[in-house]
């Protein structure tokens, strides 16, 4: 077998290869990879070898039943029309044969099919329903001792020196796991960590298919993938290693994105190369074993690779020991950041180098000795249940890590007892499930201080890591913190909206001179122009913002101010319960009556314009006659705001300021003239996935059409209207981009044309159907718009709008427009009725963002828009000693109280062997040093920790906190210890749930209610009394209110 040099790439068509090496081939793993790619078998991102016939890793399965699956998942499947999310939910701990029990049973069995095409349109058909449950993160080999080809624990490739230089055993990553699966289940698209390769062999059982995209092709399925997921992606630039996300082969096909699909029997390998995105499902029962590894080839994609950023603890591994070690001549114009490389999807892998042969030599002297599956010790800090002691027992030349072993040698005996402990880490290198993955071998930290030099950074989760994936689900730990129960997943990518001071713009006094090609705003960073505005307040549905009566009514619009809130939307916790809300729902309308909503006179009647929010839109409303310059000057003005795209604004509402000062005017006139002087491309913020909604007869239109290469636009304005807009939102092609462009109404003239779906002009028009107009932004929103030309936006189909959508009442202008027209949108959190028209609500500062598919537009109105600032502004509040506050009684019911004492107590945040995280460990919890006298631990330093079960758990000592404890005494004479975020000032505003709980203290006549030792928190009912009438008919003896009761019971049943 020789490695054949080729100077142009082969395999040009990107298709899977299948290889069957002789026995001869098959003994060297890394020189038989390397012939693959010399074939091209790299760019397909997918490969299938079948071993020679010869070759078996396990002579018999048959042993193996009692092998525990500690932490099944249940796969939830939500979506439609070929895009879904998947959700996973922990199951309780089971053994192969109740597995495989499970599997083959009628529930989720595998159903009768014809062929594997058969069976494929089956699996995406039937997605939704009977979620499987898959067996996965076993930590551990079933390989037999002595198979040394192809052996999965030890395939001695470069990412061996994660461990040899850094002592550090990432599982199943550098350790093989194990994985069992049933029909439909499923490992979303993603690639490998680190964009790592992968191997997964098929132990036995029913077969595996699998879908494969090109690594030169993997951009675009991200663009895709952004597209259909706008609020995910906005969460996380890296979302798809969430491995939530499925796209079906019938979307892919329809996108133009090149893929292949192949099916794994038993007893056959499956590699995947560096960046190469996959997705599958299992055809039935199966047990399938995967870790990662590398080559040389990988380090240029690992010093690239695009991480999630939406949480602290995604794997991260320092690339600097693979770059000194293999990319010597590199290294030093890596760390000045100045070794540019392109990387060549075609180029193969090097047989290989002076460096990987010094490195193996080496390696070999130092490994001669040993043949077995080496992996660092862990434990787990999960307690073993009494079940799980008898149902795990021995595993016959099984591999699996033993907590108790202080060897190297983890071969289970027959005489051995040791489970197959639960990982909480993230995910791996094979297939299945979603999330993250990734744990640092806790004993071995001292090595990595000791090298100066950080292989790997991670933090805490409380993940299952399921085949070539991660799965998310908690943990069967002892106790975890409340912040890790509550705030699953602290993501680190989502910022706290910082205060904004938005200010008013003054509106020209006479249309803007509009060039064709309009400029944009040079400071917009890709950032800014992802994130949503997010303001909060407290008014209900249907509520008019009020405004200060001194307010001047000058023609003014308010403005997004420098300081914008930006709230960057955090990836969805894969635990949440999926989305049961229809696209299609509509909430009916229970309104507040006229009464409830502030007198507001009609326009029609030619009163002053109080509200802000309507000043600037006092000529627009329909029921005025047509005022084209007024158009004119709304158009130009909104085309010098942020996103400056008239479709855009859809994403960006309007605030109202918190004052006009003049000051605060002329900077943002300031701010306009900036904006008009800069380039004019930008990124558009509404997402592809939003015009095309429904993927139902719609014909094949590449996705982001008219979009440049780096996601960005052509704004362009109109040459009479002045409105501006997206070449990609309005969909121009670019043959019609030029000097005096017109958009689609100036063109037919149509001066008075008005949007059919609200009551305001001006914006972006297109025609619909019917021979009417509506606003672009409006056939986004409204949910049963379709765009029936996708890419040029036109010919908007209204048609499908029911006629209770169309009988919903605006709560902003029905008090200005006495007639019902257009179709208004509701807010989207959960059963809310309020109800507006899309530009009312834009104008008005309606929260909207896109949503992930099968939705649109997410709206949240004012009632349901949260400032998550102001909880904790209020808990930067001192509290002293003395002072009257507000808090719960254990009677669950708030009350006055008074401070008696402030307390502080540290704690110590500690990360388990099992990755599971602890922030309120006490210092006198860790046995293994006397912080109380010594002080805490280095940060990293191993530890070992009493929990409140009497045992000891294996940590790694992450650092402190300081939690302030608040006594409290009420009037009843009764205390308690509060933390802060549990205590209200009188001066603070007290939260609904907490109003409607909030007693003033009566006498001591209700002392039992204060004192009783059965109150049952939410269950107390109030306390009957006895009227004074019927004391002389009481009897205090309960043994004779108990026979009365069973009396009156048993002739009530007498009678049913």
């Amino acid at each position: 077998m020789e490695v054949a040099e080729v100077e142009s790439p082969l395999n040009p068509s990107c298709k899977i290869m299948t290889f069957r090496p002789s026995m001869e081939e098959f003994r060297e793993f890394n020189k038989y990879l390397a012939y693959m790619e010399s074939k091209g078998a790299h760019r397909a991102g997918l490969a299938k070898v079948i071993p020679p016939k010869e070759w078996k890793p396990r002579q018999c399965y048959d042993d193996i039943d009692n092998l525990l699956i500690p932490a099944p998942i249940q796969q939830m499947v939500t979506g439609q029309s070929g895009l879904f999310t998947q959700y996973n939910i922990q199951k309780k701990a089971m053994t192969v044969k109740e597995f495989r029990q499970l599997a083959n049973s009628g529930k989720y069995c595998t159903p009768r099919y014809l062929d594997y095409e058969d069976l494929e349109r089956k699996y995406w058909k039937n997605l939704t329903f009977v979620a499987p449950i898959y067996g996965a993160d076993i930590n551990g080999s079933i390989y037999d001792e002595g198979v040394d080809e192809w052996n999965i624990a030890r395939l001695n490739t470069v990412l061996d020196v994660v461990e040899e230089e850094c002592g550090i055993s990432i599982e199943g990553v550098n350790t093989p796991y194990l994985y069992f699966g049933m029909w439909k289940t499923t490992f979303a698209w993603h690639t490998e960590d680190m964009d790592l390769y992968s191997i997964n062999y098929l132990h036995f059982g029913e077969p595996k298919s699998w879908y494969a995209i090109p690594p030169e092709h993997g951009k675009r399925l991200e663009r895709l993938a952004q597209g259909f997921f706008p609020s995910s992606s906005q969460g996380c630039d890296a979302f798809l290693r969430h491995k939530m996300t499925l796209i079906s082969p019938s979307v892919l096909k329809k996108y133009g994105i090149p893929f292949d699909k192949i099916t794994q029997e038993a007893g056959e390998f499956m590699i995947t190369f560096p960046y190469g995105y996959h997705a599958g499902f299992n055809h039935g029962f199966n047990c399938a074993e995967s870790t990662n590894f590398a080559t040389v080839r990988w380090i240029d994609y690992g010093k690239v690779a695009k991480l999630c950023t939406c949480r602290k603890d995604m794997v991260k591994i320092s690339m600097d020991i693979f770059v000194r070690k293999f990319q010597p001549d590199r290294y030093q114009l890596w760390k000045q950041g100045k070794d540019i490389y392109t990387i060549d999807h075609t180029k193969p892998t090097p047989a290989s180098t002076p460096e990987v042969k010094a490195w193996l030599q080496r390696r070999r002297k130092v490994r001669k000795a040993s043949r077995s599956f080496q992996c660092a010790r862990s434990t787990s800090k999960r307690p073993k249940a009494d079940e799980e002691e008898e149902v795990s027992d021995e595993v016959d030349g099984a591999e699996v890590p033993n907590p108790d072993s202080v060897t190297d040698d983890l071969k289970v005996s027959e005489k051995s007892e040791a489970a197959v402990k639960l990982r909480n880490t993230e995910a791996s290198s094979e297939e299945e499930s979603s999330a993250s993955r990734m744990q640092v071998e806790q004993n071995l930290s001292d090595h990595i201080k000791l090298s100066g030099n950080s292989c790997l950074s991670t933090s805490v989760t409380e993940d299952i890591k399921t085949e070539d994936d991660k799965a998310y689900a908690y943990r069967s730990v002892p106790s975890i913190s409340s912040e890790a129960d509550d705030s699953i997943p602290l993501s680190s990518g989502y910022e706290k909206p910082e205060k904004s001071d938005p200010s008013e713009l003054s509106w020209p006094k006479s249309p803007e001179s509009c060039s064709s090609v309009a400029e944009s705003n040079g400071v917009l960073t890709e950032g800014e122009e992802s994130d949503v505005e997010s303001h909060g307040n407290g008014l209900e549905p249907g509520e008019i913002p009020a405004v200060p009566s001194g307010e001047r009514n000058s023609f003014k619009v308010p403005s997004i101010a420098e300081g914008e809130n930006k709230t960057s939307k955090s990836w969805r916790h894969p635990l949440s319960r999926p989305p049961a809300r229809s696209p299609m729902t509509l909430v009916k309308q229970q309104a507040p009556s006229d009464e409830e909503l502030p007198e507001v006179l009609s326009i029609e009647e030619e009163v002053e314009e109080t509200e802000s929010w309507a000043k600037p839109l006092i000529h627009l409303w329909q029921t005025k006659s047509p005022n084209f310059a007024a158009e004119q000057e709304y158009n130009a003005t909104v085309a010098r705001m942020k996103p400056h795209c008239a479709i855009c604004t859809l994403l960006m509402p309007y605030h109202k300021p918190d004052s006009s000062n003049e000051e605060n005017d002329a900077r943002w006139e300031t701010k306009l003239d900036e904006v008009v002087t800069s380039e004019g491309k930008t990124k558009p913020l509404i997402p592809e996935m939003c015009f095309i909604y429904s993927e139902e007869n719609i014909e094949y239109s590449p996705p982001n059409a008219f979009l440049e290469e780096d996601g960005t636009s052509l704004l362009i304005s109109c040459a009479k209207c002045c409105v501006r807009v997206h070449a990609s939102c309005y969909g121009i092609p670019s043959h019609e981009i030029c000097d005096g462009w017109l958009c689609a109404r100036c063109k037919r003239n149509a001066w008075t044309a008005e949007c059919c779906l609200c009551n305001l002009r001006g914006g972006a028009l297109k025609q619909t159907k019917n021979n009417k107009w509506a606003h672009v932004m409006c056939a986004v929103a409204v949910p049963e718009v379709r765009f029936t030309n996708v890419p040029e936006r036109t010919q908007i189909d209204v048609g499908r709008i029911p006629l209770q959508r169309l009988k919903l009442k605006c709560i902003f202008c029905r008090h200005r427009v006495k007639r019902v027209s257009g179709a208004c949108i509701q807010c989207s959190y959960g059963r809310c009725p309020a109800s507006f028209h899309v530009t009312c609500a834009h104008a008005a500062g309606v929260l909207m963002e896109p949503d992930d598919w099968p939705y649109v537009v997410n709206i949240t109105c004012f009632r349901h828009k949260v400032n998550p600032n102001v909880k904790s502004k209020a808990c930067e509040k001192v509290i002293s000693v003395g002072q009257t506050v507000i808090t719960k009684h254990r009677n669950t019911r708030y009350y006055s109280c008074r401070v008696m004492a402030v307390t502080s107590q540290t704690f110590y945040e500690v990360m388990f062997d099992d990755g599971s995280f602890s922030r309120d460990t006490f210092p006198e919890d860790i046995v293994s040093r006397d912080c109380l006298k010594l002080g805490p631990p280095a940060e990293g330093e191993v530890v070992q920790v009493k929990w409140p079960d009497g045992k000891l758990y294996g940590a790694k000592y992450f650092g402190s906190n300081i939690a302030h404890m608040y006594q409290v005494e009420f009037e009843d004479g009764s205390q308690i210890a509060m933390k802060r975020e549990d205590i209200y000032t009188l001066d603070e505003e007290l939260p609904k749930r907490v109003k409607a709980r909030f007693s003033t203290a009566s006498d001591m006549r209700f002392e039992d209610t204060f004192y009783g030792a059965d109150i049952i928190q939410g269950e107390r009912k109030r306390q009957r009394v006895l009227s004074s009438r019927f004391k002389n008919e009481y009897v205090a003896d309960p043994v004779y209110r108990t026979f009365l009761k069973s009396s009156f019971q048993k002739k009530c049943q007498k009678r049913q």
